[in-house]
């Protein structure tokens, strides 16, 4: 159907608007329950009158899929904000909470545009979103091993060498420094400056771990952060941030509650302290403990020395006397079989030299029986011929000089006749 068929009326932009704004008011001519995840709020909150947007995000793809502007004017802000307060100690509205609100529908139709205008809150419906999301991330930790893998890491017995993420400058950090460099220890920080609260805190702190893992010689990685309310804690309780601590190579200790608080943070790291001053005071407690233990092993060390020592010595002065006891008790034995062997000797070497002498004088009687001497003096003689003694008459002939050895001398004659007895 062409447009020329229409008789109806033409709206102008403002009837139109305002059209729409009858419609809106009459629908919704009293308050209603919206519910919103704030965004905006914490550049309004100082604000005579605050001026934010209420979003809606897609459960799944973590995607804003509608979104609403909301005002709460200056005649409203101090009973709903004391209201969100006294619901839980240090409770406060900020940007990333979800929120049950009673709004009054207000279109503006110069602008064409509507808005919620906030006039209650429910903060159990806040507290409770937190619970909820608090408890699905435990429970996604824990079917994926990851609420206690940290905590297999082990700490070293000397953490000198820190990374420590934090916002510079603020309380948190203050504190932690001072009370480290109050020690006296050689503490080594390095620093990584991140938002501790606010919608930067999950993708900073994120970056932080990263950054420290890919550097070398860090004993520990600690998040600490000041006091603040109640509900900055829930920055804490952050899925991406539980997942980073859980898979981090280095041991993460915090210090970001109060003391009747935890967050998933704490819960995931490797150890956790209730503030910046405790995870100090913790870190330089286990150093002071490691010299502690340290100088006690060196007493004892010395004390066993000393003891093994003396009982060494001891050992030694009774192996010298049983030395010289033995030693002693060994050279008289040694002593008197020398002195049986030299008596053998002795025996042996009378025994032997007068077998020798009886032999001697055994050979000496039969020398002296065959020596011509001997045998001269018993009325023998020798005849020799050039010499030799004559033992045949074929040996002489006649007028040959020969020469007689009797017992006292020499008679020299010449052969006149030479006569064969037989």
């Amino acid at each position: 159907m062409e447009p020329d068929n229409y008789q109806e009326k033409t709206y102008s932009i403002l009837e139109l608007n305002t059209e729409i704004e009858q419609i809106l008011e009459g629908s919704f001519s009293e308050l209603v329950w919206v519910r919103g995840e704030i965004t905006g709020f914490d550049k309004q909150k100082s604000q005579k009158n605050i001026f934010f947007q209420l979003q809606e995000k897609n459960p799944d793809k973590d995607q804003i899929i509608s979104k609403i502007s909301a005002t709460i004017f200056n005649s409203d802000i101090n009973r709903l904000l004391q209201k969100f307060r006294q619901a839980n100690v240090g409770l406060e509205l900020r940007d990333g909470l979800e929120v049950r609100v009673l709004c009054k529908i207000d279109a503006y139709p110069p602008w064409g545009e509507y808005k919620v205008i906030i006039k209650d809150i429910d903060p159990e419906f806040t507290l409770g979103k937190l619970a909820q999301s608090r408890i699905m991330i435990i429970q996604y930790l824990k079917d994926n091993g990851l609420l206690d893998k940290n905590k297999r890491l082990q700490l070293s017995l000397v953490p000198l060498s820190i990374g420590l993420i934090t916002q510079k400058g603020k309380e948190g950090y203050t504190d932690f420094t001072g009370k480290l460099k109050e020690s006296g220890f050689a503490f080594k920080i390095k620093f990584y400056n991140a938002s501790v609260q606010g919608e930067r805190v999950e993708s900073e702190i994120c970056e932080s771990l990263d950054y420290f893992n890919q550097q070398k010689n860090i004993d520990v990685v600690v998040i600490v952060r000041g006091g603040g309310a109640k509900t900055d804690l829930s920055w804490f309780d952050n899925k991406k941030i539980a997942e980073k601590i859980a898979l981090s190579q280095i041991p993460v200790l915090t210090g970001i509650g109060h003391k009747t608080d935890s967050t998933i943070t704490d819960m995931v790291a490797c150890l956790s302290q209730q503030s910046p001053s405790s995870a100090a005071t913790f870190l330089v407690d286990r150093v002071r403990d490691f010299l502690q233990n340290v100088d006690e092993i060196s007493v004892e060390i010395t004390h066993s020395a000393q003891n093994y020592i003396r009982y060494v010595l001891q050992e030694l002065k009774e192996m010298k006397s049983r030395i010289n006891r033995e030693s002693q008790l060994f050279l008289q034995k040694c002593k008197e079989e020398i002195d049986g062997v030299w008596a053998d000797i002795i025996s042996y070497c009378k025994y032997f030299f007068k077998s020798v002498k009886d032999t001697m004088d055994n050979y000496k009687s039969n020398v002296n029986f065959i020596d011509p001497i001997n045998t001269i003096q018993r009325g023998f003689s020798i005849t020799r011929v050039d010499g030799s003694a004559i033992k045949s008459i074929n040996k002489v002939r006649k007028g040959k000089d020969i020469i007689t050895t009797v017992s006292d001398g020499e008679i020299k004659s010449t052969v006149n006749l030479t006569k064969k007895l037989i």
